[in-house]
């Protein structure tokens, strides 16, 4: 007896890698872990410092990470930006998330703060401000790995390779400048004219040069390994979504 051909084969629907949003999942993971433990160091010794810097530390290595889902999202729309209308939208987020962007490499120098820990807490501490690092540096790898395939799109791929780097060595003058200089992103707004003159002494600073060369060194080193490892996932699904 015959069948129709449609009851014999099964009818395929389009899935949704159930992989997709992992990097925000593990993200959002380590952020709750971080905070956990700064509540726990606040409740049993009574010092909430860790807390109060943990969560601006990690709302400022997150924000460019939101900068550019949101970009993605807004490109994403079918007919919601076009034209000049789209250039403006997306050279101003990336320029936003250039700005921010060194906000989340920029936890590791908290480690310094272990010197003035006492002896009795200093594992418990080295393990916060450890996961407080590792979260703002994927939070920042990760953000800069959307920028590049966003830039992939805009440019070819050796300029946006080069554009990426050059991110990274920027990422290293501005944790020069946070750490040193006690400079954050919004003073580019306001106070404009004090930081280019500190951004102008910085570029005579060997200090600068130092730490700028070996951030921003590190960091292109880290994205590489990252995107190596990111791509290779990807490569046999969709790529919005690491």
């Amino acid at each position: 007896m015959l069948y129709p051909t449609k009851f014999l084969v099964k009818q395929s629907t389009p899935t949704v890698p159930s992989s997709q949003g992992e990097g925000l999942r593990a993200l959002a993971l380590l952020t709750a872990v971080c905070l956990l433990f700064a509540v726990g160091r606040g409740l049993f010794t009574g010092v909430w410092w860790y807390l109060i810097l943990g969560a601006w530390n990690l709302f400022l290595a997150l924000f460019p990470l939101g900068v550019m889902l949101v970009l993605r999202d807004l490109r994403a729309a079918p007919g919601l930006l076009t034209g000049n209308r789209l250039k403006l939208v997306t050279w101003s987020a990336l320029g936003l998330w250039l700005l921010f962007m060194p906000n989340a490499p920029y936890i590791i120098t908290d480690l310094f703060h272990l010197r003035h820990t006492d002896n009795t807490y200093i594992y418990y501490d080295t393990l916060l401000i450890f996961v407080g690092a590792l979260t703002g540096l994927l939070a920042g790898l990760y953000s800069t790995l959307l920028a590049h395939r966003l830039l992939n799109t805009l440019t070819d791929s050796i300029t946006a390779w080069g554009l990426v780097l050059a991110c990274q060595g920027l990422a290293g003058f501005g944790i020069f400048l946070g750490r040193f200089g006690r400079w954050n992103s919004w003073h580019l707004v306001s106070k404009p004219i004090v930081l280019s003159r500190a951004l102008w002494d910085a570029l005579g600073d060997p200090v600068a040069q130092k730490v700028t060369m070996t951030y921003g060194f590190g960091l292109a080193v880290l994205y590489v390994a990252f995107w190596l490892f990111t791509e290779s996932r990807v490569s046999t699904r969709s790529d919005t979504y690491p």
